[in-house]
């Protein structure tokens, strides 16, 4: 019996499910941060690692009765900005390995058959248009140049408006006087940056949605301006397809179209995602297979 297996690969861990041709499914199975740009050892080990437990998982799930060779689709955050993908798949102990970018998962898992823009936020940003011509991709380009309204961009925003704010620059609040109080002084808020990985500013993304639900006008304009970035984005992509509904995955992004969608969001159609980007992977690994066939 032929084994498919998905990874779904963020900053903040991965996950990782194995799929039987008749359609049995294991248990997701979860690993540490893999994103392969930031940190591509460290994270090739925790997918390398993921796999081997799934595999594991496959085989006692198929009793035996299965093809030596299984299929596996991974969408991984950083990959296509790495642009590694074969590289990746070649430090694999694995065949049958196809390494794509985690957004492409998403949109096949929220549009398995249909057109639509997928907003997947969580502790990086990126946005996709997937239509019959393909993928259209807007963002994803790391922290550093972009990752614009990301759980990373949000938390990295707080820090620097409690910077402000004890520079007399900016308007203290809830949320800069609740980081001061859990970092108590300018120079461990910079230690903490300078050391931060984009998973680590993430961190402190929670604390924001919650005084922004609390009415912090501060971490209310962080929120805002993470969604201005996304209509933006999101009008972009709607270029020529104006009637394409939305789509939001991620720890974050659910969250945020709901802000938008709120706030009056225009022409935003919201979409309810089909499948998670783990079925996404798995979707992609069948028709893989079904192309392999003589």
């Amino acid at each position: 019996m032929q084994i498919f297996i998905g990874l779904d690969g963020g900053g903040t861990g991965c996950r990782a499910q194995a799929e039987l041709a008749d359609g049995r499914r294991g248990a997701v199975l979860c690993g540490g941060p893999a994103n392969v740009f930031t940190n591509p050892d460290a994270a090739l080990g925790e997918i390398a690692a993921l796999l081997e437990r799934c595999h594991m998982q496959a085989l006692a799930l198929a009793g035996g009765d299965c093809v030596p060779r299984p299929v596996f689709v991974l969408g991984l955050a950083g990959a296509t900005e790495a642009g590694a993908q074969p590289q990746i798949a070649a430090r694999l102990p694995y065949r049958n390995v196809t390494v794509l970018g985690d957004i492409d998962i998403a949109a096949k898992g929220a549009f398995p058959e249909g057109n639509g823009i997928v907003m997947a936020v969580g502790t990086g940003s990126v946005l996709a248009r997937q239509t019959a011509e393909g993928i259209v991709r807007v963002g994803g380009h790391g922290l550093v140049l972009g990752d614009d309204g990301s759980g990373a961009w949000i938390g990295r925003a707080a820090l620097r408006c409690c910077l402000l704010a004890q520079d007399g620059l900016a308007e203290s609040g809830p949320l800069t006087r609740l980081l001061w109080a859990r970092f108590g002084a300018v120079g461990a808020i910079i230690r903490f940056a300078a050391d931060a990985r984009p998973a680590d500013f993430a961190t402190l993304a929670p604390l924001v949605l919650e005084q922004a639900q609390a009415h912090c006008p501060i971490a209310g304009a962080i929120l805002d301006a993470a969604c201005a970035y996304f209509r933006s984005a999101i009008r972009q992509l709607q270029q020529g397809y104006a009637d394409l509904p939305v789509a939001a995955t991620g720890g974050l992004g659910p969250v945020l179209l709901e802000r938008m969608i709120f706030q009056g969001g225009g022409l935003l159609r919201r979409a309810d995602p089909a499948g998670t980007a783990l079925d996404g992977a798995l979707w992609i690994a069948r028709q893989k297979f079904e192309s392999m066939k003589p």
